[in-house]
């Protein structure tokens, strides 16, 4: 009787334990939530540089590493600039980390975090590039469109970056990038 008392009060305390776990593991929220609508579809951007000239992106999300991670392929419509992001959830920072490298030689580094329904907040650090040390970008995803307007960290001073609005594009290949070598 004692024993069956005694397992009795271990079962309770190991489901004490062991069924909030499991009820936080089947309530944890999907990290790529935001984003998932744009995973699998190539993206059309149009909108202006730093320089105030309008410029068209071409952006092909699609899901990497058995969907742990999403890439990000994109290249200006006019071939002169492009590279590859890899978005990974980072569970122990509870954040959307990614590493961005081009073809202009610079690479960057950073996070990724909601900020109210539909809107995500990037910050990176940047690496190799003559005079951009950060990018700050604001994500606004609304009604199947996604608007991105970023600031560069240059000499110590933020200035405004590009502003695009991508839509879904209606051919889903990305053009080659230039060869290198």
């Amino acid at each position: 009787m004692m024993m069956r008392r005694w397992m009795a009060g271990l079962g309770l305390l190991l489901a004490m334990v062991l069924l909030p776990m499991v009820s936080v593991r089947a309530a944890d929220a999907d990290p790529f939530a935001d984003i998932n609508g744009f995973v699998g579809k190539t993206w059309r951007g149009e909108g202006t540089g730093p320089d105030g000239k309008p410029m068209v992106d071409l952006s092909r999300w699609e899901w990497a590493l058995g969907g742990r991670a999403v890439r990000i392929t994109h290249i200006l419509a006019d071939l002169s600039y492009g590279g590859e992001t890899l978005v990974f959830w980072d569970k122990p920072r509870q954040t959307l980390i990614y590493h961005y490298f081009t073809t202009a030689g610079f690479h960057t580094q950073g996070v990724m975090r909601a900020d109210g329904p539909g809107r995500l907040i990037a910050e990176e650090d940047v690496a190799g590039h003559p005079k951009i040390t950060k990018v700050r970008s604001t994500m606004v995803i609304k009604d199947g469109t996604l608007t991105n307007q970023a600031e560069f960290l240059s000499e110590g001073k933020w200035a405004p970056g590009h502003t695009i609005t991508y839509r879904e594009a209606e051919k889903p290949d990305l053009p080659a990038f230039p060869k290198a070598r």
